[in-house]
């Protein structure tokens, strides 16, 4: 068995996420230790289908086009962002500081054109070029840095960006935020026992502590929402080469 929670695990925070998993484990003592993201396959979509997948996190846009058939939907952590329902999450769109220029005639970077909230999350807006850069992080420093204009980065990411790269942070400006959608699906194998998995999870976010919340960027529940919110939701084109 495998199980990773890769989406928001920074060198950080990665003792908090393993201190999270381990009280889930205490409900459950069969499931196995998290791999951490570096050790995974490079393509994570093998991992997401393993047959022996415990858990992982996976974004909403490869759950919806090609995963949700192939797995089990567990459910989605709850980060308790300001006016958005309970398990969705948002884009923060960020600029440098200081420019106010027309969106549409910006450089935009962009993690990978799987992602919900640094590409489908900027819903057909046409920009000058289209930047591919890994990772928000990588977004966020292309724009502060002059490579890019403008990125679109998860609202939790960015949490992560104020709390561990202030220098980095401090050089953007939050220009505005994007429509809340179903926020990280955390999935299992075809066939999971989800009850005892889902009952585990909620069962050790409530009895995080304080600083651990703070450190993986605010999760405060597990919400189980319907398959069908993430369906309904378009497939993007991929960006323009």
């Amino acid at each position: 068995m495998i199980a990773s929670l890769p989406m928001y695990w920074r060198q950080e925070n990665a003792t908090a996420w393993r201190r999270l998993w381990t009280l889930v484990r205490d409900t459950s003592p069969g499931l196995p230790p998290l791999t951490p993201p570096e050790d995974l396959p490079q393509d994570w979509m093998d991992h997401w289908r393993a047959p022996d997948l415990a858990l992982s996190q996976t974004c909403g846009l490869p759950f919806r086009a090609a995963l949700h058939r192939s797995v089990d939907y567990v459910g989605t952590l709850d980060f308790d962002l300001p006016d958005t329902p309970p398990g969705h999450y948002y884009s923060v769109v960020l600029t440098r500081i200081g420019e106010d220029r027309p969106e549409q005639n910006l450089r935009l970077a962009y993690n990978s054109a799987d992602s919900q909230s640094g590409w489908a999350a900027t819903e057909g807006a046409p920009f000058a070029a289209c930047i591919p850069t890994g990772a928000h992080r990588a977004s966020a420093k292309a724009v502060a840095q002059g490579a890019a204009d403008v990125a679109f980065v998860d609202a939790v990411t960015w949490r992560l960006v104020e709390a561990y790269d202030p220098d980095l942070a401090q050089r953007l400006a939050v220009r505005r935020r994007t429509r809340p959608t179903p926020g990280l699906p955390l999935i299992a194998a075809l066939g999971s026992d989800l009850s005892p998995l889902r009952e585990g999870i909620s069962h050790a976010l409530d009895r995080l502590t304080a600083e651990d919340r703070h450190a993986l960027g605010g999760p405060r529940g597990l919400v189980v929402l319907e398959v069908d919110a993430y369906l309904a939701l378009p497939i993007p084109a991929p960006p323009p080469l």
